[in-house]
């Protein structure tokens, strides 16, 4: 079935306007005016994807947000702020989980459109039935679109569907070319290889006091196998993530050890001792320090990966943003420094943003433990 499997134009406003059926990535059919004008976001760090298509201003496109962009990762929000401050007037339909979507502030804010995650998160997502029904009582189109569940599939999907919705369909495709040709610098090596490392990925660093979060084969789990890894917890977490014990880590012992940072120079000190910092506004020298720190908790110095410094962090907010294929080319070329020695990935992270962002790239979305591994 075709991704846009109809076109009606009205004949008194086709200049203006068109309404359109689209098959968003859930597989819904859903009808919507297009061009929109105002729209709600399921999860306001959504935002940044809004601005691959308007990187001018993507905030103008908002009528009404979730409010976790500022809680969970502030130092980018703050970027947002800094160069749009009306960002500041934006309408929250809730703050960071489902349970705090207000439907009837999103349905106030008279979006013509609501974007909404796929798997949900931290808004309303496919299973949301009650909300959905209320918004098609509402007549408020609800578009589900995806970095989370299926990043590399479903990424130029989403933003294919974006620039439908915003009529930007150009900027869209240039994006997804952009995409497509970093993606192909990965998968087109890693596909047949048989030689993977071992890889433990913890999720979160910081949050608990306890080692260690590890995370499945969902979200930045996928990345570990695309990038040419092998997520050695991958068969015991049948979800998103579970516990490991260090005594399992010691017994299992890893060659490679992968954190996710959810640190931000955003969280005030106390929040960030525990955690790796990384993403906007911050250095290489303070988040190698911050990586270095999150390795000395009890047991971890005693692994092989640690000792040989085969330790690394990537922003945890990859998981939601298209900005992943840029963290996967640092992975693979982790894995297997040799067979990408010739990956960039700093210069496509800085594409990305000189092209298809609305704010400049000022910070350090991954590190190593070694200088030369963050390169």
């Amino acid at each position: 079935m075709s991704f846009l499997v109809a076109t009606v134009i009205g004949t008194s406003i086709a200049e203006a306007s068109e309404t359109v059926t689209l098959i968003d990535v859930s597989g819904r059919e859903v009808t919507v005016e297009v061009p929109v004008k105002h729209m709600i976001l399921g999860e306001g760090r959504f935002l940044p994807s809004i601005g691959i298509l308007d990187p001018e201003n993507p905030v103008r496109w908002i009528a009404g947000m979730m409010g976790e962009f500022k809680q969970l990762d502030p130092a980018s929000f703050a970027q947002y702020q800094a160069k749009f401050p009306e960002i500041d007037d934006i309408p929250l339909i809730g703050r960071s989980n489902e349970a705090t979507f207000s439907t009837e502030k999103a349905i106030t804010v008279e979006p013509d459109v609501a974007i909404f995650g796929l798997s949900g998160g931290h808004g309303p997502g496919s299973s949301s039935h009650t909300v959905l029904s209320q918004l098609g009582a509402a007549h408020i189109p609800v578009v589900m679109i995806d970095f989370r569940s299926k990043p590399f599939e479903n990424t130029p999907k989403s933003i294919r569907l974006l620039g439908k919705l915003m009529g930007k369909e150009d900027q869209a495709e240039a994006f997804i070319e952009f995409y497509t040709k970093n993606l192909a610098k990965v998968t087109d090596r890693t596909k047949d290889m048989t030689d993977k490392p071992n890889v433990f990925l913890e999720s979160r660093v910081g949050l608990q006091d306890h080692c260690c979060e590890a995370m499945g084969n969902e979200m930045i789990g996928k990345f570990v196998q695309v990038a040419g890894g092998t997520n050695i917890f991958a068969d015991d977490i049948p979800g998103v993530i579970s516990q490991i014990s260090v005594e399992k880590l010691l017994v299992t012992q890893p060659d490679i050890y992968v954190t996710t940072a959810v640190g931000s120079n955003g969280l005030d000190a106390e929040q960030n001792e525990k955690r790796i910092v990384l993403g906007a506004s911050t250095n290489a020298e303070s988040a190698r320090k911050s990586l270095a720190h999150s390795m000395k908790r009890v047991g971890l110095p005693e692994l092989d990966a640690v000792k040989s410094g085969h330790v690394y962090s990537v922003w945890h907010h990859v998981y939601n943003n298209p900005i992943n294929v840029a963290a996967l080319q640092a992975m693979a070329k982790w894995f297997h420094p040799t067979e990408f020695a010739d990956l960039d990935p700093n210069a496509t992270l800085s594409e990305f943003f000189e092209r298809f962002q609305a704010v400049d790239l000022n910070g350090v979305y991954w590190i190593g433990l070694d200088q030369a591994s963050s390169l």
